[in-house]
């Protein structure tokens, strides 16, 4: 006992004992903590792609820092959990603003009211918005808030494990889960989640031989040698193990390609529809009415010589309206998607553009602009509803705003754009994909034919194309009351219209979609664009998409250009070999206008007879050819009446057989009927909605489809096939399910296409298969009423 006692007194003398952790010395638990930092180090590379700036790594830093500081005292000290979880909690208050809201931060150190209003919203409102931004996002508004609150949890609690638990090794997993939210909310850069990958997988093992290597110590201090060589056996099969699996990773992702990887990102719905608003073409004659055709709508700074400012590009053309394209018709019009920081454009063909932008008279939710967009700011009393509610398209490389813009906005917006002069005729079509549009009408295809019979070249039929539009098109916008009448439109009708009559009289509308629609008969990619043209411009139209602005858009001076109403212009882009975008201007030049030339009357002749007109009658003939005129029988009238009434009697009673076989049937008739009436006047919008798709569903049953009552919205309209019953599928998810519920009129709508894709799927069968499905049982069966929650 003496022994023991004087043992203890050097250390009692030379004061407190050395502090240990959970069995472990101070300088150990500090190697483990910085190594749980190196972790989540690791663990936040996949966050980078989405912010790409200074801001996310100062807040990831902070973040591990942090939660590694608390996870450290909580084990100096024997914090109880309640303990650790509210110095998170105040931590997340006190650095929350001005490392992840530092917009809001007063001098960009110190939190404000308004900055931790923003900062508690943003713990729920925040994710959503992350996904629904186009990226990099910088520091914008409380985007940084995901990393920040996930880095301080997750090096936390991971600290607290590997300092204060019996199994240190499940210590990776908040980091693990950290990593897996980035990849998910992340970008899809295969190579770059990889990269990532691997360097948490280098870094999670060096954690666990460090933990293997710690048991093995306190393996030879509490057990034998042979307890102690097991240990050792048992570290070093679990290190090769581990080996093995980096190797085999790194070695499947070089032999194996990798596949396309699904993010949040790519799910979730677009901030901004262009569906919800109407076509830009579709007003295009309302510009041109003389009470507002000299209103001033923009002024412009910088926009080059020869170049147009395009209001909108449209892609999706359904015969009838040529419109903006949005994700639901099809993805190849790409998405719109919130732009709060800039996009790379590297890569895209052009030369920088920098224009200033003030809004006049234009009231409308499209953003003008050109090329590719980089970067946006806006100015004015509205510029912080602007960048909140700003979207941009990349494909299309069409801008909109939600509250629309108005007098007094201004914004200033980097953008590549390609202005350069080209020959049309050394064009070649490139390879972009559109969403599907009608053919041509057969009147203007004679037309392309005649233009073009010259050359099987793709761009020299463009360029004889624009050449004979030109040449032959006349100008008449058909508002004033000295102008040639000329009907506005642009349905394939009015198009068939323009190619036939003579003169041709039209204007951009009719002249940029029957280009269009004839440059994609050639092979080219095309869109047609909406926007404002100089009238100053060259006016060459081939490639600049200038010349034929019918306005007088004047220079307001230091390189200023005032759009008038007057000045707008529709022509169109056709994507060449190199994968750039050129704008080529089908618009005639205004010029007087030929009398209309008289419709050639289609001549018929009367084909002779072959047989000698009938010889006049003699009073011979004329006494033999009258009828009897002696009384008739009245015994053989009545037998005429009796010979009706037996067939009206057995008519009767087949009558009543064929009801009697077919009151089955019509009962199910009846049943349907009844089914669709209380769907269609359902009490709420949501459930006449729902009652659509199923009214879709129940035909499609009838029909043979395997329809499965657990199946999402989505897979039943996989099992239909086709871009219909898929966009109807994600339009009512979309009104069931989303925050805001369904819109004014969604519902009208829904039945409405509902009705349209019941049509279709009758079309191709035959009057025995519709009869049938209209009396099957299937949908009158279980299914139908326990599928209300299949969207789910």
């Amino acid at each position: 006992m003496s022994t023991a006692t004087g043992a203890r007194r050097p250390d009692s003398a030379r004061g407190r004992a050395p502090l240990r952790i959970a069995g472990a010395s101070l300088g150990s638990a500090l190697v483990s903590t910085a190594m749980i930092i190196a972790v989540a180090g690791t663990a936040m590379l996949p966050w980078w792609p989405i912010y790409e700036s200074p801001a996310f790594v100062h807040a990831a830093g902070v973040a591990i820092l942090t939660g590694a500081a608390i996870g450290f005292a909580g084990a100096v000290w024997s914090w109880p959990s309640w303990a650790v979880a509210s110095a998170i909690a105040a931590a997340y208050l006190v650095l929350g603003v001005p490392v992840a809201v530092p917009t809001s931060a007063y001098a960009e150190v110190l939190p404000t009211a308004e900055g931790l209003v923003e900062l508690v919203a943003a713990v729920a409102l925040s994710w959503k918005q992350l996904v629904t931004i186009s990226v990099p996002v910088g520091s914008y508004q409380a985007l940084l808030v995901p990393p920040f609150v996930l880095g301080v949890i997750a090096t936390a609690t991971a600290v607290t494990i590997a300092l204060r638990t019996r199994r240190p090794s499940t210590a990776l997993l908040p980091p693990a889960v950290l990593l897996v939210v980035g990849v998910v909310l992340g970008v899809v850069h295969d190579e770059a989640a990889f990269e990532a990958g691997v360097a948490f997988l280098v870094t999670a093992i060096a954690w666990l031989v460090r933990v293997a290597i710690a048991e093995r110590r306190r393996a030879v201090v509490e057990h034998s040698g042979e307890s102690t060589l097991a240990d050792v056996r048992r570290i070093v099969g679990a290190t090769a193990v581990a080996a093995v699996a980096l190797v085999g990773a790194t070695a499947a992702t070089f032999v194996l390609p990798p596949g396309p990887r699904d993010v949040v990102r790519a799910e979730l719905r677009p901030p901004f529809e262009p569906s919800d608003y109407d076509s830009p073409l579709a007003a295009f004659r309302a510009a041109f009415a003389p009470e507002v055709a000299e209103d001033e709508m923009l002024r412009v700074t910088g926009l080059p010589a020869g170049a147009g400012l395009r209001i909108a590009t449209l892609d999706t053309y359904d015969g009838i309206v040529y419109s903006v394209g949005d994700s639901d018709r099809s993805g190849a019009s790409g998405q719109f998607s919130r732009l709060p920081y800039r996009l790379d454009q590297t890569a895209t063909p052009g030369e920088e553009v920098r224009l200033d932008v003030a809004v006049l008279g234009y009231d409308d939710v499209w953003v003008p602009g050109v090329g590719r967009l980089e970067r946006i700011a806006f100015a004015g009393p509205r510029a912080g509803e602007l960048e909140d509610g700003f979207a941009y398209n990349d494909v299309t490389g069409t801008a909109g705003v939600r509250s629309g813009l108005r007098s007094e906005d201004r914004y200033t917006a980097d953008s590549i754009a390609w202005i350069e002069p080209v020959d049309l005729a050394e064009l070649r079509p490139g390879g972009a994909v559109l969403p599907d549009s009608p053919d041509p009408p057969d009147a203007l295809l004679r037309l392309l034919d005649r233009w073009t019979r010259s050359s099987d070249e793709p761009g020299v039929r463009l360029a004889g194309l624009v050449e004979g539009l030109h040449r032959e098109g006349y100008v008449s916008h058909g508002v004033g009351e000295d102008e040639v009448p000329s009907r506005s439109g642009h349905a394939l009708d009015r198009l068939a219209e323009l190619a036939t009559a003579k003169p041709m009289v039209g204007d951009g509308e009719q002249y940029a979609v029957a280009a269009a629609m004839l440059a994609r008969a050639i092979g080219f990619p095309t869109r047609v664009v909406v926007g404002y043209l100089p009238a100053d411009g060259d006016g060459d139209g081939d490639g600049d998409g200038s010349g034929s602005g019918d306005g007088d858009s004047r220079s307001a001076g230091d390189g200023d250009v005032v759009f008038r109403s007057a000045d707008l212009q529709a022509w169109i882009e056709v994507q060449a070999e190199d994968g750039a975008w050129i704008a080529v201007d089908p618009n005639p030049e205004v010029r007087p206008i030929p009398e209309r030339q008289p419709d050639e009357p289609t001549v018929v002749s009367r084909p002779q007879s072959a047989l000698p007109p009938p010889e006049d009658p003699t009073p011979v003939d004329d006494l033999a050819a009258e009828p009897d005129s002696g009384s008739e029988d009245p015994d053989r009238g009545a037998g005429w009446l009796d010979a009706i009434l037996a067939v009206l009697r057995i008519a009767g009673i087949v009558l009543a057989a064929l009801a009697l076989l077919a009151s089955p049937f019509l009962a199910v008739i009846a049943a349907k009927a009844r089914r669709r009436r209380l769907r269609r006047r359902a009490p709420t919008p949501e459930e006449r909605i729902e009652g659509g798709w199923e009214e879709f569903a129940d035909q499609a049953t009838d029909y043979g489809y395997p329809m499965a009552q657990t199946a999402t919205r989505a897979e039943q309209a996989a099992v239909v096939g086709g871009l219909g019953p898929a966009v109807l599928a994600s339009v009512v998810d979309r009104a069931v399910f989303g925050p805001d519920g369904p819109g004014d009129g969604d519902d009208e709508r829904v039945w409405a296409a509902v009705g349209e894709l019941q049509r279709r799927m009758d079309e191709p069968r035959t009057w025995l298969e519709r009869a049938r499905a209209r009396v099957s049982l299937g949908s009158l069966g279980g299914y139908a009423g326990s599928r209300k929650g299949a969207g789910t």
